[in-house]
C-alpha cells in the first residue's frame, strides 16, 4: 500500500515521471511496458539473460564463496576479492546458457521496434571480454544506434567499463554507473525498463532515475528462482574438483 501511495504522489506532481515495480517469470513481460519514443531496455545478466550450464560459477555459488569467507571472519569486500580470482577461472571455463529459449528473439524484436537495449551487470571489466564471447556463443547481443563506443572507463568509485552495450559495473551502485553512463554519453532516454533478479537492484536505478525525472518500470525476474533457492554447495564443490582435475590433466 505505501508504495502503491509514493507512486500516486509523483503522478500528481508531474505528468511524466513515475515509477513501478513488478515481479514476472517470463522476460517478454518486457514487451507489455514498451513504447514508441525513446525507450531504453536494460537486462542484468547472471540469473536472468543466462546463467551456468552448472552450479559452479553460477551466482549463487559466488555468493556462497563470498558468505563462506565472511563465516570466517573476513569483511565483506576482502571476501569479495577472495572469490573473484576463483569466479574468473569458472567464468573461462564454463559456458553460459540462455534463461529462456527465445531471448535473441525477444532482442532482436525490441531493436526492430526502435528499442535501444543494453546489459547492466556487476560483473567485473576483468571478465568483459569472456562475458562477450560467451554471450555471442549464445546469440545474445545489444544495440543503441550511434552509441556503442569500444573501451569507455567510466570514473567510478570502483572499476566500471562499457564495451559492446555491457556496462561492467563491478562493485559500484548500479544507479550510479547507469546516471554516469547517460552523463557522459550525453544520453536521456524517456524512459527506462529493467529487469534484474535481483530487488536491490532496480531500486537502486529506481532512486537513481528519479533525480532526472525519467519514467522507470522494474520487472524483478523470478524464472531462476528455484534453480536459486535449490542452489548444492556439496555439487558445486565436486564441479570444482573435476574441473580442476580436468584442467590438470590437460596441462
Amino acid at each position: 500500500m505505501k508504495k502503491i501511495i509514493i507512486l500516486f504522489i509523483l503522478l500528481f506532481f508531474s505528468n511524466t515521471y513515475y515509477a513501478l515495480i513488478i515481479e514476472s517469470d517470463h522476460l517478454s513481460t518486457v514487451l507489455d511496458y514498451i513504447e514508441p519514443f525513446n525507450t531504453l531496455v536494460i537486462f542484468d545478466i547472471d540469473n536472468t539473460l543466462a546463467r551456468p550450464t552448472q552450479e559452479l560459477g553460477s551466482d549463487e555459488w559466488f555468493c556462497h564463496v563470498v558468505d563462506s569467507k565472511v563465516a570466517e571472519g573476513f569483511d565483506y569486500l576482502t571476501s569479495i576479492y577472495y572469490a573473484l580470482p576463483v569466479a574468473f577461472y569458472a567464468q573461462f571455463n564454463i559456458p553460459l546458457e540462455p534463461t529462456e529459449p527465445n531471448i535473441p528473439e525477444l532482442i532482436e524484436y525490441l531493436v526492430s521496434k526502435g528499442i535501444h537495449v543494453i546489459a547492466l551487470s556487476t560483473r567485473s571489466l576483468f571478465i568483459a571480454e569472456r562475458t562477450l564471447e560467451q554471450l555471442d556463443n549464445i546469440n545474445i547481443s545489444f544495440f543503441i544506434p550511434n552509441l556503442n563506443p569500444d573501451d569507455l572507463v567510466l570514473p567510478m568509485q570502483y572499476p566500471c567499463f562499457y564495451k559492446h552495450g555491457i556496462l561492467f559495473g563491478g562493485n559500484n551502485d548500479k544507479g550510479q554507473v547507469l546516471n554516469c553512463f547517460f552523463d557522459i554519453m550525453d544520453y536521456h532516454p524517456e524512459k527506462v525498463i529493467f529487469i534484474d533478479d535481483k530487488m536491490k537492484y532496480l531500486i537502486a536505478v529506481e532512486q537513481a532515475l528519479q533525480k532526472h525525472c525519467i519514467p522507470f518500470v522494474g520487472i524483478r525476474y523470478s524464472g531462476c528462482d528455484n534453480r536459486v533457492k535449490n542452489f548444492d554447495p556439496t555439487k558445486s564443490d565436486a564441479q570444482w574438483h573435476d574441473l580442476k582435475q580436468k584442467n590438470s590433466t590437460v596441462q
